[in-house]
């Protein structure tokens, strides 16, 4: 079993970067003697060779924005949901079906673009992808319909499981193996700050109720516009993708060896003022390209390359792997349906819990209950829809995203300390009794605490699982593995998101006892794995 098997990453992050690489040593070698043939230099070598210098914060800042668009797009709703209630003349059912139609296209979606990703190339599924999200979703504002809007979301969903399921491998192909991990962290800030944006951005956008008739049957309203604010990072990160050059890696993998070189010219510019052949690089190895990578190339026929494709996968659901992996894709998706599933209703619940307080002290699910009974009275009587949102859940909103970034920066050094597996449980027994604490807990405060803390332990050990999983699997099954994994995950958010919509309203503390009850599954699971 290849359960010790060395991933990508480091499991441990490392607490300094190597800034400035190994230059003098590099002239001393280009100094010496060249044999007739030109040398072949290793890619990662070389990276060591050119050093961490401007060119990978560029590669991050770009890799940053575009997890930010997909945390806008896809939790962004959240938001919409609830400002676009009246529009939508919405029930729970509708506001579920709204938010998880997104998750719905990543999840079906997001194997293909990361395979394209693999023989094509990470920049151009990268820029088609999100350029296809942005348009798509600017067209979405100006439909009137409930299913048609969501439609367009589920189309969004399809091409934004292109920066999804492709910016982490983007990003990790232009640092050093040692740098990898700490880098994916730094990455992973970016998803809480995409998660603080959402509700910072849209406080100013929707302070004013404000209304532009269209036509007989359509107005644009703020919550349109905001769809537009949402897009900002997104735009910013394609513009300036627009100049960065594609992975060296997968450029070697497709046989471009120019354009590799090209784009390691490029990082060496940037990192150092000068060319290549300068510090003693002229030529790159090459790196071999898989059977399916090379059926995919050359074949016509879709039915070839998806059997390929399946060939190459069934060996994950096989021994030695099949009961590991199978544990982490189940676990995986319980992280998501308590985190993912859960943040999609934040707002709306803290909507409801903060418009009914009155200084009275009850529990969440009481406070849910009363705002339920207020929303039926008026929908008996002759008082208008209303779609306001407090600014006490917006400021619960931005620090539910501030958490998440709190929580991606402190992750380093805990899993240096307590380790990778210990953390994982560690974070999952505080979101439980979290969780469980809501049910009882009548301080506001302590609500708002025990709910973001319940959404955000299981959502930063995301990442964590998925490095596990490298662990756990060979090197020529990595990729597949955690892009299945990621894709069963998504799908246990839609589940949680509908379990929410169809249960809340009626059945409250069942509804918070399911999702603590996940998460205990989720730590007896992880206790087996051998990560």
């Amino acid at each position: 079993m290849a359960t010790n098997a060395e991933g990508p990453c480091e499991s441990k992050l490392p607490t300094v970067l190597n800034i400035g690489g190994n230059l003098a040593t590099s002239e001393e070698n280009a100094s010496a003697p060249q044999d007739t043939q030109l040398q072949q230099h290793d890619y990662e070598a070389v990276l060591d060779m050119i050093g961490f210098g401007c060119a990978q914060w560029v590669i991050l800042l770009v890799c940053g924005l575009l997890l930010m668009v997909v945390i806008d797009e896809t939790v962004g709703m959240s938001i919409i949901t609830i400002a676009s209630q009246c529009d939508f003349a919405t029930s729970a059912i509708d506001k579920a079906i709204m938010n998880a139609s997104s998750f719905a296209g990543i999840v079906i979606f997001s194997y293909v673009w990361g395979y394209l990703s693999d023989t094509v190339g990470r920049r151009s599924i990268l820029l088609y992808s999100t350029s296809g999200a942005s348009l798509i979703s600017v067209v979405s504002i100006f439909i009137p319909n409930y299913w048609a809007f969501v439609f367009m979301r589920f189309v969004v969903g399809v091409f934004i499981a292109g920066p999804s399921s492709t910016t982490y491998a983007y990003l990790g192909e232009f640092f050093t193996r040692r740098h990898c991990a700490i880098v994916a962290n730094y990455a992973s800030l970016f998803v809480g700050l995409g998660m603080a944006y959402v509700p910072a951005i849209a406080w100013p956008v929707l302070l004013k109720d404000w209304s532009l008739p269209i036509s007989d049957s359509f107005a644009f309203r703020p919550w349109r516009l905001l769809t537009l604010f949402n897009l900002l990072p997104g735009f910013l990160g394609i513009g300036i993708l627009l100049l960065l050059p594609d992975s060296p890696k997968v450029l070697l993998s497709l046989g471009k060896h120019d354009e590799a070189l090209s784009s390691v010219n490029w990082i060496c510019k940037r990192n150092t003022g000068k060319d290549l052949k300068q510090i003693g690089v002229e030529k790159l190895k090459a790196e071999t390209k898989s059977e399916a990578d090379r059926v995919f190339l050359t074949s016509k026929s879709w039915y070839e390359t998806v059997k390929n494709i399946w060939l190459e996968t069934r060996p994950l659901f096989h021994r030695p792997y099949a009961l590991n992996f199978l544990i982490c894709c189940t676990v995986m998706a319980g992280m998501f349906f308590s985190s993912t599933g859960m943040s999609l209703w934040f707002s709306e619940i803290q909507n409801r819990a903060n418009s009914n307080t009155n200084g009275n002290h009850l529990t969440i699910c009481e406070l849910i209950d009363l705002s339920i009974q207020d929303d039926e009275a008026i929908a008996n009587s002759t008082q208008s829809c209303s779609d306001h949102i407090s600014d006490k859940s917006y400021i619960d909103s931005i620090c539910l995203g501030l958490c998440f970034v709190v929580g991606y920066a402190l992750l380093g050094p805990v899993i240096n300390i307590f380790g990778r597996k210990a953390t994982i449980i560690g974070s999952l027994l505080l979101s439980a009794v979290c969780c469980v604490l809501m049910l009882v807990l009548v301080n506001p405060m302590a609500i708002v605490i025990c709910f973001i803390l319940f959404v955000t332990m299981p959502g930063i050990c995301i990442s964590l699982l998925g490095s596990a999983v490298v662990g756990l699997v060979p090197t020529h099954l990595r990729g597949k593995a955690v892009c299945i994994c990621f894709m069963l995950g998504r799908a246990g958010s839609i589940f949680g998101s509908n379990v929410i919509g169809a249960l809340l309203a009626s059945y409250c503390n069942f509804t918070f006892s399911f999702f603590a009850g996940s998460v205990i599954v989720c730590i007896c699971l992880t206790m087996i794995l051998p990560i």
